[in-house]
């Protein structure tokens, strides 16, 4: 499996982790998968949406000031592609 599978892998776990509560679990998942995202240019979209899941996670957990961060980064790159089902959600989690 090449970086990008298991970026691509982690994100789907850190998805299914949340969802079932395991909110630290998804959080380190999700860490891990835009660390690897992040220094891949061309997969903008995959670190949009494995930020997203880091931002869900950090606000399931109740650290609003971190999810902040991740969800500003994501809506930006959201808005950079031109995904706007991406910047609304985040708009409204940024508006809470």
């Amino acid at each position: 499996m090449d970086d990008l599978e298991h970026a691509h892998d982690l994100r789907h776990r850190s998805d299914a982790a949340r969802l079932a509560g395991r909110a630290v679990e998804a959080l380190s998942l999700a860490t891990e998968a835009v660390g690897i995202y992040a220094g891949q240019s061309t997969h903008r979209l995959d670190l949009a949406n494995a930020l997203r899941l880091k931002a869900l996670a950090l606000d399931d957990l109740d650290q609003p000031g971190e999810a902040t961060l991740d969800w500003t980064e994501a809506r930006g790159l959201y808005a950079e592609l031109g995904i706007a089902a991406g910047v609304t959600e985040c708009d409204a989690r940024l508006a809470r």
